[in-house]
């Protein structure tokens, strides 16, 4: 995503909810530090949570791909670039079958340590 996206995003945002912060997690690309987001944040109910710089048991999409490599490629050898393909796509078609695994390990209870 661009800055200008960004921007889009965060003014689209702020009209949303007048009356309490809206808090938006961020891992630690370039873009969200940048002056132009910087300056519209400044006044606004938009505040920016930063992610640790690794830290990606806290990422869902991370534990998601965490997920679909132990599924798909650990201990698994596919002979042709076809059969893996498949597997794949496979693999994202019935997500469903997948719920219950998926559900424990995509959530966002988190226990904070060392914050006082």
């Amino acid at each position: 995503m661009s800055k200008r996206n960004h921007d889009n995003c965060f003014r689209r945002s702020r009209h949303t909810i007048q009356q309490a912060h809206i808090y938006i997690i961020c891992d630690n690309a370039r873009y969200y530090q940048s002056q132009l987001v910087n300056d519209y944040l400044n006044d606004s109910k938009i505040k920016l949570v930063f992610l640790p710089p690794y830290a990606p048991n806290l990422n869902l999409i991370e534990r998601y791909w965490k997920f679909f490599k132990k599924k798909i490629l650990y201990g698994r050898y596919y002979e042709i670039f076809s059969l893996f393909k498949s597997t794949c796509e496979v693999f994202f078609t019935i997500s469903d079958h997948y719920k219950a695994e998926l559900r424990t390990l995509l959530t966002d209870n988190f226990q904070i340590i060392g914050s006082t």
